[in-house]
């Protein structure tokens, strides 16, 4: 039977299933089938029940319409044809039901619905039982079961795939065929993306692959490819070429660049890429991601340059990046390894994409597995840190002046290695029911140090072993007196001495903590609904450590904090004041909210009554724990009082909070040092800054200075302000912009500046970005950046994820 063309009005019909499935449906009887048998009576409007026997006995296909007749085994519909079984479910104008082959031939305004696609067609042929139809004259969407995880390099993200086509077929639930269609992931192709292919195969949740495509972007064709695969999975994976790149910069001239991505099997992926810089050469990068099991990952990530710019601005070299996690090794052990590795500091401060990494003169490489149990760890560590002293080059000189601060221009670092280190510790855990509890800490480690001037052999021994006893006395009239009593033991296969023999340095060390009791006051005036408590906590410690010989600890090598133990006899005291608020609730509430800090002050310093440390120190730049385990900047040693360290903490919102340090001269001096950090965050707006001012470097030995400075000589203060703005959100629609500044207010110049602007469409983006750098001889480059975002496809452009201010902090 042919159905003539509807005269029927289209119209939308209602949709009631919870879920949308997948593709197509169409509707034939052929008129021979009943040739020769005489109408059937008519049957009456209505819903009629066909049992489903070929696929299941107790499942039925429910048939709704304004009249319908049944001629042998084939149900003739009329009038808003409604035809459901199971999730699926077509309505039509008109449709013939075949009981004995479940086919149901449609024609007019025919939808299709499905848990995973709802299509509308002008003719379409379903059959019930195996799921395959056909469908012509077709438009509607598909989408997975699960939704695309979105991704952090596409803006947006679409969970449907969008066609219309000349013809669908449906292979199965998950498989369809398209013929002369459209397909693309926005509502509207017109204002955004798609491709025109000839034929396509889509498997839902997988991927689709069409042939005689061509990509069109706001309506207008701008790529054919004979044959194009795309991912629609819920993890989008998919081997294959990626969207080249294009862009300029002041440094590396015009850049141009593409890259192969590797998807290895479920679990492994690899990423290689590069891109040729017209001023400098060729840059290569990769990346390997792994999850082996559901609680382990790695990822690998390379760059390096062959730089063949000229003079002092070449700088040649490689970056290797890791990052591992496993949470269980076996026997309950847990490891994770990272590792950041440079060849030198020149090629980190001309190539890093970031402020923080550029000026940044540390590399390390770590690895560990760990066990805890019962209080105690047992760790397996691994390490190699390196220091670079300077922003070496290959030629190490710049208009014929050294960058280094040494002739050893190759010597110029620092590099201490840790190869392996066992490791035993545990928490304090209680001698039966006395006051007193036990730790112990003991390690064994092979140990290496070399340095301009110096080098030990590549690994010595050193083992190490540190018990300690806390006394916990009983509460008098509010005072808390802790005493430990504690005895280090560490043999050493090398020193300082002439021919790095081996030492052994016993220390005794004794503490005790005396905590009076805290005053406090709860304030009975309300203010703007919240309850006001103020504390005041004072806390008094004696320290004293006393070593066999307070001289030996002058040849020791150090290596981490175990080796920078001084002979000390001082007294620390601190105080803290704190204003709590708490929202006003009856004090029947069973859960009272939590009382939040709003303002806090806290004052502390050190009294040193030996203040060379037994003889030891020697110049500004000798570092004891002592002095580090007070405060991280340096200051003025061989006094017996310290600065006095000042912590200021402002929170009076949940979404505002400052804090102020600052370290102050013991004799009059004024502020040392002081550091200010502040954020604030409302609705879609964000603002985070940080400022550092320290007073007198030179006197006071600070710092290494990474490439010269004019009349460095005169510096005597240092002063950095950071700061980021941010509003909207990236993977949202509508505006989203940041903008970012380090600025050395001492030198009036800004060493970075970022800023970024984003507009997210329906289903594409547009970035926009300009990085601008400033760190002396090395670099002083400009860039200007854009990436359009396609969803469901990738990024064009060359503003990487990476780079994005949103992502990671690209100033601080």
């Amino acid at each position: 039977m042919a159905f003539p063309p509807s005269r029927v009005r289209r119209r939308a019909w209602p949709v009631r299933s919870p879920a949308i499935r997948f593709l197509p449906l169409c509707l034939a009887l052929t008129a021979s089938a009943l040739r020769g048998q005489s109408p059937a009576p008519a049957v009456p409007a209505g819903e009629i029940q066909i049992p489903a026997e070929l696929q299941n006995p107790f499942t039925t296909v429910t048939a709704r319409a304004d009249s319908q007749r049944k001629v042998g085994d084939v149900f003739y519909l009329v009038g808003h044809v409604d035809v459901s079984y199971h999730k699926t479910r077509v309505t039509a104008d008109h449709a013939a039901y075949n009981q004995s082959t479940q086919t149901v031939d449609a024609a007019g305004n025919v939808s299709f619905t499905d848990p995973q696609a709802h299509l509308e067609a002008d003719h379409a042929s379903y059959n019930m039982s195996s799921g395959a139809g056909t469908f012509t004259n077709v438009h509607g969407y598909v989408h997975p079961r699960e939704p695309m995880r979105t991704s952090p390099s596409l803006t947006v993200i679409s969970g449907n795939v969008y066609l219309r086509a000349q013809k669908v077929e449906r292979l199965d639930e998950n498989t369809y065929v398209v013929l002369d269609a459209r397909i693309t992931s926005c509502e509207n192709e017109c204002t955004g993306w798609s491709l025109a292919v000839r034929s396509a195969r889509l498997t839902v949740g997988d991927k689709a692959v069409s042939y005689g495509s061509v990509f069109r972007f706001l309506g207008f064709p701008l790529l054919y490819a004979p044959v194009l695969e795309h991912s629609i999975a819920h993890n989008p994976r998919q081997t294959g070429f990626l969207i080249p790149t294009i862009g300029n910069s002041s440094q590396k001239g015009n850049i141009i660049g593409d890259g192969f991505y590797w998807a290895i099997n479920p679990s492994a992926d690899l990423l290689v890429g590069a891109d040729e810089y017209s001023l400098r050469g060729l840059a290569t990068m990769g990346r390997l991601r792994a999850t082996p099991s559901d609680t382990s990952s790695l990822a690998v990530n390379y760059y390096g340059v062959n730089d063949h710019g000229n003079g002092a601005q070449r700088a040649p070299g490689e970056s290797v990046r890791a990052v591992g996690d496993s949470q269980d090794l076996g026997a309950g052990f847990r490891g994770v390894i990272n590792m950041d590795y440079i060849n030198s500091l020149a090629f980190r401060l001309t190539w890093s994409g970031n402020f923080n990494e550029a000026v940044s003169s540390e590399a390390r490489q770590i690895a560990f597995a760990t066990k805890s149990f019962d209080g105690y760890s047992l760790n397996f560590f691994g390490e190699r840190y390196e220091d670079f002293l300077c922003a070496q080059q290959s030629t190490g000189t710049s208009n014929g002046v050294s960058l280094c601060n040494t002739p050893e221009a190759l010597s110029d670092y620092i590099i201490i290695r840790h190869l392996p280190s066992i490791s035993f510790a545990g928490e304090d855990h209680q001698l039966g029911r006395s006051p007193f509890y036990f730790d112990l800490d003991a390690s064994a480690d092979g140990v290496g140090r070399e340095e301009p001037g110096f080098k030990t052999p590549f690994l010595s021994e050193r083992v190490d072993f540190h018990p300690e006893l806390t006394w916990r006395a009983p509460d008098f009239a509010g005072f808390h007196l802790t005493p430990v009593v504690g005895v280090e033991a560490t043999s050493y296969g090398t020193s300082l001495l002439g021919a790095h023999q081996g030492i052994t340095r016993l220390l005794g060390d004794v503490s005790v903590d005396l905590r009076p009791p805290s005053l406090e006051r709860v304030f009975s005036r309300r203010i703007r609904h919240y309850r006001l408590k103020h504390v005041i906590e004072p806390d008094i410690r004696y320290n004293l450590v006393r070593p066999t010989d307070p001289q030996q600890i002058s040849d020791i090598v150090r290596f981490d904090g175990t080796d920078i133990w001084a002979q000390t006899s001082e007294f620390e005291y601190s105080l803290k004041t704190t204003l709590y608020g708490r929202q006003d609730v009856p004090d029947s509430d069973p859960n009272p909210p939590q009382a939040r800090e709003l303002v806090s002050l806290s004052l502390t310093q050190k009294y040193y009554f030996d203040p060379t440390f037994g003889g030891v120190l020697k110049g500004n730049q000798n570092q004891w724990q002592p002095t580090i385990d007070l405060t991280g900047f340096a200051f003025a040693q061989g006094r017996r009082l310290s600065p006095l360290v000042t912590v200021l903490k402002v929170a009076p919102f949940s979404n505002f909070d400052t804090e102020v340090r600052a370290d102050f001269s013991p004799s009059g001096g004024g502020v040392l040092n002081a550091g200010i950090t502040s954020a604030v965050h409302h609705g879609d707006f964000s603002l985070e800054a940080t400022e550092f001012f320290v007073d007198r470097l030179q006197s006071l030995g600070i710092g290494t200075v990474v490439v010269p400075i004019p009349n460095s000589s005169q510096v005597l203060s240092s002063n950095l302000f950071n700061t980021r703005i941010t509003y909207g959100r990236p993977d949202h629609k509508g505006l989203s912009w940041a903008f970012g500044v380090n600025y050395n207010i001492s030198e009036s110049e800004a060493n970075a500046v970022v800023g970024q602007v984003t507009y997210n469409f329906n289903c594409f983006g547009i970035d926009f970005g300009y990085n601008r750098f400033n760190l002396g001889p090395l670099r002083d480059e400009n860039q200007f950046r854009i990436a359009i975002s396609l969803s469901n496809v990738g990024s064009f452009g060359n503003l990487k994820t990476r780079d994005r201010l949103w992502s990671a902090n690209t100033v601080q």
